[in-house]
């Protein structure tokens, strides 16, 4: 197996920023003349399944994404302080299982980059305790949820956490754009300056959310999240600063899985053979 260098898997990454553009780019207003569909999300049913829709796939194909973004390091009484980038990639399948449950079977694996080389980091110089850790290969997955109306709970949850009909999630329409948002905020006793919060909202054409001959439509994810340190970061507790990371990343949903920077390509199927459900993907 060939190795990759850190200078070819730059080169590779760069062409992220011309695949977000055309990628998934929003589809422009359509013309006067064009056909329109009617689109209800108040109505529950219809606002799941515009959610598959919007964040994976009506169609039972394989959906994959790209992420890029910036963490920031949070300390009391000091200014938002740049820690790394980072990169990551998944793989989900959907399913429909009720009018009212989807299910999705997803990995993912993600990578921390240089702040400004943007390189893949092995080591890593924390800036409140100058000690060097060794940076991890991020993995989720493989696991199998269930999509609800408003929220998203183990394949094995019960049927009581599952049979939520009437619900549904915050939406909004700006322009020819529709926007769904999924919000997870719960309580974390081990962060000091904010609760454990996952913000993200999902964004595409709104014609094509309401088209109902299309099972897969582009989309786009902007994501803001906090979180405790991670154990890799080595912050003693007591002793080291206390703290939160703060991200703030942006996705594509892709057309295919070639459509991968090719350095990442060879990347992900290094660091997981499973990820890709065939070789006909790529």
């Amino acid at each position: 197996m060939k190795v990759i260098h850190r200078r070819e898997f730059l080169r590779g990454m760069a062409g992220i920023a011309g695949l977000a553009a055309s990628s998934c780019a929003i589809a422009p207003a359509a013309g006067p003349h064009a056909k329109r569909y009617d689109l209800n999300l108040d109505d529950p049913q219809a606002n799941l399944k515009a959610f598959i829709k919007l964040t994976g796939s009506l169609d039972n194909e394989p959906v994959y994404d790209l992420v890029q973004g910036s963490v920031y390091g949070l300390v009391a009484g000091q200014p938002a302080r740049p820690l790394f980038k980072t990169v990551g990639a998944g793989c989900s399948h959907y399913s429909r299982r009720s009018r009212f449950e989807y299910r999705a079977e997803s990995r993912y694996i993600g990578m921390f980059l240089d702040w400004n080389t943007e390189q893949p980091l092995d080591k890593w110089t924390n800036p409140y305790t100058g000690k060097v850790c060794d940076v991890p290969v991020t993995r989720y997955g493989p696991s199998e949820v269930s999509i609800l109306g408003n929220k998203i709970v183990q394949a094995a949850a019960t049927a009581a956490e599952t049979q939520m009909p009437g619900a549904k999630r915050p939406w909004f329409k700006l322009g020819n754009v529709a926007h769904m948002q999924r919000e997870v905020i719960s309580s974390a006793p081990e962060m000091p300056l904010f609760p454990k919060a996952d913000l993200m909202t999902y964004s595409s054409d709104w014609q094509q959310l309401a088209n109902p001959k299309l099972k897969r439509i582009p989309s786009r994810l902007n994501f803001s999240a906090v979180e405790a340190w991670r154990d890799w970061m080595n912050m003693v507790a007591g002793e080291d600063p206390a703290g939160t990371l703060w991200w703030q990343v942006s996705g594509v949903k892709l057309d295919r899985a070639s459509d991968y920077p090719s350095q990442l390509l060879q990347r992900l199927r290094r660091e997981d053979p499973n990820f890709f459900q065939s070789r006909g993907d790529i």
